[in-house]
């Protein structure tokens, strides 16, 4: 590394710190929001709010990228406790529900059914992921049935 004209220049950029950059900064466009933050390992947290389609209700959503790992973070939602492992598709062990927050299993991430790829496209794979767990979620609090497919591990 070399120091000239008032800048650090190195060697180069490792593809995947480029991706962290790039999806910081496509989620920064897409969900202004003065709490978006990213670190200098590349971890960010980006604060946004969805919803399954115009009807449906507003909810508040954090992406958090952690060593080329996505999770998609779900929070108001004053869930108490013991019904967290009544709720489909999500991973009670990253879930909090004294903040009412959630973490959601939105893909298959087994070797040999590998769904999402570390550099895909998030407005393709990610973010219609999660409107349509939001879809389904919706059907679930009003009929207590999950009408969405796939697989989710076993929940501790």
């Amino acid at each position: 590394m070399t120091r000239k004209f008032g800048h650090i220049r190195s060697g180069g950029i490792k593809k995947s710190n480029m991706t962290w950059f790039r999806y910081y900064y496509e989620l920064s466009i897409l969900f202004p929001n003065k709490y978006n933050s990213m670190k200098q390992n590349g971890c960010f947290h980006v604060y946004g709010l969805l919803r399954a389609n115009e009807h449906s209700s507003e909810y508040k959503i954090e992406f958090c990228l952690k060593r080329n790992r996505i999770i998609i973070l779900l929070h108001g939602l004053n869930v108490p406790e013991q019904d967290l492992n009544r709720i489909p598709h999500i991973f009670v062990s990253q879930s909090d529900a004294n903040s009412g927050t959630v973490s959601l299993c939105l893909f298959r991430n087994k070797k040999e059914k590998r769904e999402f790829k570390f550099g895909d496209n998030l407005r393709e794979t990610i973010i219609p992921w999660i409107q349509e767990w939001l879809y389904f979620y919706e059907l679930y609090l009003i009929t207590g049935k999950w009408y969405g497919n796939g697989e989710h591990p076993e929940k501790s």
